[in-house]
């Protein structure tokens, strides 16, 4: 009976001490966690080609493509209110890779425990979770009202209407601008269409680059009987659609 009690006693010890022992340290944690998807340091750059095509609907609705080259430098720390480390980025941008880089936007992108964070246009943006996993989900724009109204060509566009973040793929090898990944994650931002709708966005990230593609599709139409079955390219009446791939990195 005393060896029962005595067993009984020290089961659940045994037990706490297999959980100790076998308990993921900090390191281990971030090795696993998928952190290195985006990676942050004083320094670091990307340069991106970065095509567009947006529908005018002012008369007949006329489409303008335009070809951007953009660049995202990492240049110093700041802490924010709650002591976050922030990383500044700036943006720049040109028209042709023989002219000049001009400043665009100021912006910063952060890792607050298990969210990277991306703060752009005064809009903060939760760009991936961690651990990085196969099918999580999140609000990445609850930090914002995504009603809020986005002007292209001089149109209203509800831009981040029915947004849900998932990540699609992780740990996948890919190919981006001539440059081969071993390991790529990527998350459908949104994916949402209805008759006169269009809302899907996608970017992918590789380990120890970040960011190296994004592709958008904001696009609204009202032609909904005579243009049955046509793609969204040619019903297209307003909106864009933007494809970003890297061409260059440290």
């Amino acid at each position: 009976m005393k060896v029962k009690t005595l067993l009984t006693f020290l089961l659940p010890l045994f037990a706490l001490a297999f959980l100790v022992a076998c308990k993921e340290t900090p390191d281990d944690y971030e090795a696993d966690a998928g952190l290195e998807y985006f990676p942050l340091e004083v320094g670091k750059f990307i340069e991106y080609e970065v095509d567009s095509t947006i529908y005018d609907p002012n008369g007949d609705t006329t489409v303008f493509s335009s070809k951007t080259f953009v660049r995202e430098e990492v240049l110093d720390t700041l802490s924010d209110n709650n002591g976050n480390t922030l990383y500044k980025i700036e943006r720049y941008e040109r028209a042709a890779d023989t002219l000049p880089w001009q400043v665009e936007k100021v912006l910063t992108m952060s890792v607050q425990g298990s969210q990277a964070i991306r703060t752009e246009d005064n809009l903060r943006f939760i760009k991936l979770t961690f651990p990085v996993r196969e099918n999580e989900t999140w609000d990445g724009n609850v930090h914002f009202n995504t009603s809020l109204i986005v002007t292209v060509a001089g149109e209203s566009l509800e831009m981040f209407k029915g947004w849900n973040y998932r990540i699609t793929e992780v740990g996948e090898p890919a190919v981006f601008g001539g440059f081969q990944f071993a390991e790529t994650a990527t998350v459908q931002e949104a994916d949402s269409e209805n008759l006169i709708e269009l809302r899907t966005s996608k970017s992918t990230y590789a380990k120890g680059i970040g960011l190296v593609y994004r592709e958008l599709w904001i696009l609204d139409t009202q032609c909904i009987e005579p243009c049955g079955g046509q793609p969204w390219e040619e019903k297209a009446e307003k909106g864009f659609i933007l494809k970003q791939i890297i061409i260059a990195h440290n």
